[in-house]
């Protein structure tokens, strides 16, 4: 065979190899040493910036609590005078002398506070003192937070860059009772003085600035009393967005250790100023440079040792590959005989001459298998595509017999995906019906349930309330009695210790009030009795079974059981209740059951009020008052028809096709579980009648309930 022959530039090529290899080695020397000496500056010098980052919040929470301590004595001094009796009196008397000698020159003497202002409740201002109050912010500031109720503390800022302290308080009583006369503002402003005091605490380097949003310094002070406040301005624009996230910026100089921290201040939950804290530190600035000498010089160490090693390295691996390669242009000529140099020499070069060996080798057995497989191949595939041929033909035909028993498959798949799609419908129906049935069997025994828990803490109760309503009769005739008795006494038999006596009790008084506390006993003893009765109207477990019924009397019971639900509480008004009840019937029914159905939909209508608290009424008949009508009527002599009404929020068109559906529920989760209008609905529909809700944003909502007279 003839081999192609390769012109390579060896010496070139060589030449460049060795470059190569002493920059290879020379780097890869020196990464390793390079990487330590990293590794050492971040084990050593990351320790001292966390150092200092801890010293500087260390700064910054003495300076909050600081702050805090400040706005909590201020808070316990201005509650002290808040809840003062007699300021509870003197603001109603506008006694302005008073205040100012009690309260506002006490104020000044016992928390020098330079701000103080006493208001009443009409928004009078009887006494105030500081020309800090004249500033909108301050004004806005109090005007809102004096609605609240409670002592409020407030940390603020002016338009004129004051940092104040402001504390706004309502005026009651000692004991807390009585409703607040007015609000009592203290206010002291935090100034070099107020700085000076902290940074006597503080490490001599300390330097506090407090600065506003807009970059203007409030106060700024050092440890040596320099004042450097005023209209200076520093850009905090870039820090500003990560200081309202309420988080701390660090600023580590290592050159000269000085070192600052921008931190928020805040006041309830929204950013006033930014505290900026400088700290010079010389043992950080000392140890810093230490540490760079240090590296410096196992820097220079380092590259050194990588030269002398790279270069040595490069002249031991060099020699040999020239050899190599001399003798790998030969085997490119075609040469496999000849001897390859460095064959049984130790190390990796020798194994590449052992492979180079191998190589030479296993190229003349290859070239001569190759020529004998050529060979062999050639007849191989005349023979092959003889066989390929007739396989083709074979497998065609298999072919189209596959593909017509697929199509008969695909027939018969087609007949089971409509049988399944069949089954499918029905067991949809099936689950709905089984989902319907179970929403009404837990409204079911849950009604159940209430009904003999009613019954019997109605009979309970029914037994004592009988005997106190029996015997209030006898205790007010015996305390008439009584009373007679001690007015006979009185004028027969004068006694000045028993004259003494009935002064101290207030006979007069108990003789009026007696028969007033025994009349209203009497009155609530007779409400608890139409109470009961209404329990036991409502749960009729003797009623169980289908008869006659007077609907009037479910009504009443249900409305008399909910009526304290009518309170919506102030300022709003009670829900009124509207009877317009027709001459019906007695209607043949299960009591219970449309007891249920009564209350499912009255506790419905005052949910729906209830939401719509705060909102515009319906004005419907002329009142702005919530309301619910309850309507009946005879539509003949086969049928009556129950409607319920009331103003509060219509039902959305998209949700009211949706209402007696099980389940279904607008309202959030533990407030309902969306079975009481499905209930209803079966109820009704159970009975032979029909029930309708008609929802119009202007009319309001409206159930209309129509029941058979005698069911079928």
């Amino acid at each position: 065979m003839k081999y192609r022959q390769f012109k390579i530039p060896v010496i070139k090529t060589l030449q460049k190899l060795q470059s190569k290899i002493l920059i290879f080695t020379f780097g890869a020397s020196l990464l390793p040493i390079l990487f330590l000496l990293g590794a050492a500056w971040q084990f050593v010098y990351q320790p001292l910036i966390d150092l200092e980052r801890t010293r500087l919040d260390d700064q910054v929470f003495a300076f909050r609590g600081y702050t805090a301590a400040t706005a909590q004595g201020l808070h316990d001094v201005t509650k002290g005078f808040a809840y003062w009796t007699d300021l509870y009196e003197a603001i109603p008397q506008k006694n302005i002398s008073w205040i100012n000698s009690e309260v506002i020159e006490s104020l000044e003497v016992s928390a020098g506070v330079d701000i103080v202002q006493v208001v009443n409740n009409k928004g009078e201002i009887l006494v105030q003192k500081g020309q800090a109050l004249r500033s909108p912010i301050i004004q806005e500031k109090i005007a809102t937070i004096s609605k609240q109720d409670k002592i409020v503390k407030e940390l603020v800022t002016t338009a004129d860059r004051q940092l104040i302290t402001l504390i706004v308080s309502p005026v009651h009583r000692s004991d807390g009772t009585g409703n607040s006369q007015g609000t009592l503002v203290v206010g002291k402003t935090l100034d070099t003085a107020w700085l000076e005091k902290f940074l006597t605490f503080s490490q001599p380097t300390t330097i506090i600035k407090i600065i506003s949003q807009d970059g203007v310094i409030i106060i700024s002070l050092d440890n040596r009393g320099n004042n450097k406040s005023g209209n200076q301005y520093l850009a905090i624009k870039e820090i500003l967005p990560i200081i309202k996230k309420r988080e701390s910026i660090y600023q580590i100089e290592r050159q000269t250790g000085k070192n600052t921290i921008y931190a928020p201040l805040n006041s309830r939950s929204n950013l006033v100023a930014i505290a900026k804290i400088e700290i010079t530190s010389q043992y950080f600035q000392q140890a810093y440079l230490a540490l760079t000498r240090i590296f410096l010089i196992g820097l220079i160490l380092a590259i050194i040792i990588s030269i002398g090693v790279a270069n040595l390295l490069a002249k031991q691996i060099g020699e040999p590959i020239k050899q190599l390669a001399k003798r790998s242009k030969t085997l490119a000529t075609g040469d496999l005989n000849s001897p390859i140099p460095g064959v049984g020499a130790g190390g990796e070069l020798g194994q590449l001459a052992n492979a180079y060996q191998e190589m030479a080798e296993s190229l003349k057995s290859l070239v001569n298998n190759l020529e004998n497989r050529v060979a062999e191949r050639t007849l191989e595939l005349d023979i092959a595509r003889h066989t390929l041929e007739e396989r083709v033909e074979q497998r065609t035909e298999e072919l189209w017999q596959k593909n017509q028993e697929l199509q008969t498959a695909s027939t018969k798949l087609q007949q089971l995906n409509s049988e399944l799609t069949n089954q499918a419908e029905q067991l949809t129906n099936a689950l709905s019906h089984l989902k319907k049935a179970q929403a009404q069997l837990i409204q079911t025994e849950k009604m159940s349930s209430l009904g003999q828990l009613v019954a019997g803490v109605a009979h309970e109760i029914n037994n004592p309330i009988n005997f106190i309503h029996a015997n209030l009769s006898y205790v007010n005739t015996y305390s008439q009695d009584l009373l007679s008795l001690v007015q006979l006494y009185q004028q027969r038999y004068a006694d000045p210790e028993i004259e003494r006596h009935i002064e101290e009790i207030e006979l007069d008084f108990i003789t009026i009030d007696l028969p007033k506390i025994i009349a209203s006993m009497q009155s609530g003893s007779d409400r608890i009795s139409q109470i009961v009765l209404a329990l036991r109207n409502f749960s009729r477990l003797d009623e169980a079974e289908m008869k006659l019924v007077n609907l009037h009397e479910g009504i009443n019971s249900t409305l008399l059981i909910l009526q304290n639900r009518f309170h919506l509480g102030q300022p709003y008004p009670d829900i009124e209740v509207i009877k317009q009840y027709g001459n019906l019937p007695l209607v043949e029914c299960y009591p219970r059951q449309i007891n249920q159905v009564f209350m499912n939909i009255i506790a419905n209508a005052i949910d729906a009020i209830k939401e719509s608290i705060g909102k515009p009424f319906i004005d419907k008949f002329s009142t702005s008052t919530p309301t619910i009508i309850v309507q009946t009527q005879a539509i003949d002599t086969e049928w009556v028809k129950i409607k319920f009404w009331n103003n509060g929020p219509v039902i959305p068109v998209n949700l009211i096709n949706r209402i007696f559906d099980p389940f279904f529920t607008t309202k959030p989760v533990g407030k309902g579980t969306g079975l009481g209008l499905s209930a209803c609905y079966q109820i009704i529909d159970k009975h032979g009648g029909r029930i309708d809700v008609n929802s119009d944003s202007e009319e309001g909502t409206e159930f209309v309930i129509i029941l058979p007279i005698k069911s079928n």
